[in-house]
C-alpha cells in the first residue's frame, strides 16, 4: 500500500518530542535518534496494518485454507511447510510486537555501547 508523506499534527509533534528526549541522553547522533523513533513507529505499523487485514478472514478460516493449500501444493513451499508443522504460525511469547522492538531495541543498544 502506498502512503504519503503528511504534515504532523501537535499530538504527533509531542510523542516525536517525547520519543526525542527519551534518546537524548544515549549519545546517539539527531539523525540516529530520529530514525531509531522511525524504525520503532514502522514496526508497530505494519504489524498494526496486518491485524487489520487479519480481521477480513477469520483464524479458522485462514487455517483451512492455508491447510488445503499447502495439502495441495507443500512439496513447491518445503520451508514454509515445515514451519508451519514445527508451529511458527502458533501463539507463542509475547507475539512479534514484543519480539520486534525486542531485536530492535538490542540493536538500538548495540549502537549506543559501540558508538
Amino acid at each position: 500500500m502506498a502512503t504519503r508523506r503528511q504534515l504532523m499534527g501537535p499530538n504527533q509533534l509531542a510523542w516525536l518530542d517525547a520519543a526525542l528526549a527519551a534518546l537524548a541522553p544515549t549519545g546517539l547522533t539527531a539523525a540516529q535518534q530520529h530514525d531509531t523513533v522511525l524504525l520503532i513507529i514502522g514496526h508497530i505499523r505494519s504489524l498494526a496494518q496486518q491485524l487489520v487485514h487479519a480481521d477480513e478472514v477469520s483464524s479458522e478460516e485462514w487455517n483451512r485454507l492455508a491447510g488445503e493449500v499447502l495439502e495441495r501444493h507443500g512439496h513447491r513451499f518445503p520451508a514454509l511447510a515445515a514451519a508451519i508443522a514445527d508451529g511458527a504460525f502458533a501463539p507463542h511469547g509475547n507475539g512479534p510486537l514484543d519480539y520486534g522492538l525486542e531485536r530492535i531495541l538490542d540493536g538500538v543498544t548495540h549502537l549506543i555501547d559501540h558508538s
